[in-house]
C-alpha cells in the first residue's frame, strides 16, 4: 500500500498542503482500497507532521461526506497509538456520528489505543457514557472488548445504569395519555 501512495507520501512530508488534495480525493472515492490509500498516506505523513495532520483532520470530521469523516480517524492511526490525547479533538466530533462507517472506525482507533492505554480508554468510555447517545454507545461496546475484563463490566454496568435512569426520567416526564371513550 505505501508504494501505491509513496510519492504523495513524499510531497506530504515536505508540505502537508501540497499533498492534501490528492489524498482527498482518494479518500472520497467509492473504492475501498483508494480510500486506505489516502489513510496510509496520512499516517505516514503525520509521522513527520503530526500536528498538521491532527490540524488538518479536525476539519475533515466535520465534513458531510462519511468516507472523508472516516479517514480523519483513520489516518491518525499512527498518532493514537504514539499520543491518544492529540486525536481527542477528532474523536469527539465523531463519537456521535450516524455513520456506522465511521463509527467502526472509531472504535478500531480505541481499541488499538486501549492495548497500550487501557487507561485512556476507560476514562473516555465512562465520560462519553454519561451522554446517553446511542452512537456513542455503540462504540463504548465496541471499544471496550480489549478492555481488562474489570473495567469491561464497570463500564458496560454504567451504561446500563444510565439507560435506566433516562427511562425512568422519561416515565416521570411523560404525561399520561388521554383515555377518552372508553
Amino acid at each position: 500500500m505505501i508504494d501505491d501512495v509513496r510519492d504523495i507520501i513524499e510531497r506530504g512530508i515536505r508540505s502537508l498542503h501540497d499533498a492534501l488534495p490528492e489524498i482527498r480525493k482518494l479518500a472520497s472515492s467509492d473504492d475501498s482500497r483508494k480510500r486506505e490509500d489516502a489513510a496510509t498516506a496520512l499516517v505516514e505523513i503525520s509521522k513527520k507532521r503530526e500536528n498538521e495532520v491532527v490540524s488538518e483532520m479536525i476539519i475533515w470530521a466535520e465534513e458531510e461526506d462519511p468516507n472523508i469523516r472516516r479517514i480523519s480517524s483513520e489516518g491518525l492511526r499512527g498518532v493514537a497509538r504514539r499520543n491518544p490525547e492529540k486525536i481527542l479533538p477528532v474523536i469527539e466530533k465523531l463519537k456521535t456520528d450516524d455513520s456506522l462507517y465511521v463509527r467502526k472506525s472509531v472504535a478500531a482507533l480505541l481499541r488499538a489505543i486501549s492495548k497500550k492505554n487501557p487507561e485512556f480508554v476507560a476514562d473516555l468510555c465512562r465520560k462519553w457514557a454519561k451522554l446517553k447517545n446511542k452512537n456513542t454507545n455503540w462504540i463504548i461496546r465496541q471499544d471496550i472488548k480489549k478492555l481488562p475484563e474489570e473495567q469491561q463490566e464497570e463500564l458496560k454496568s454504567l451504561i446500563m445504569e444510565l439507560r435506566m435512569s433516562a427511562t425512568r426520567y422519561m416515565k416521570f416526564r411523560t404525561p399520561p395519555l388521554k383515555r377518552e371513550n372508553i
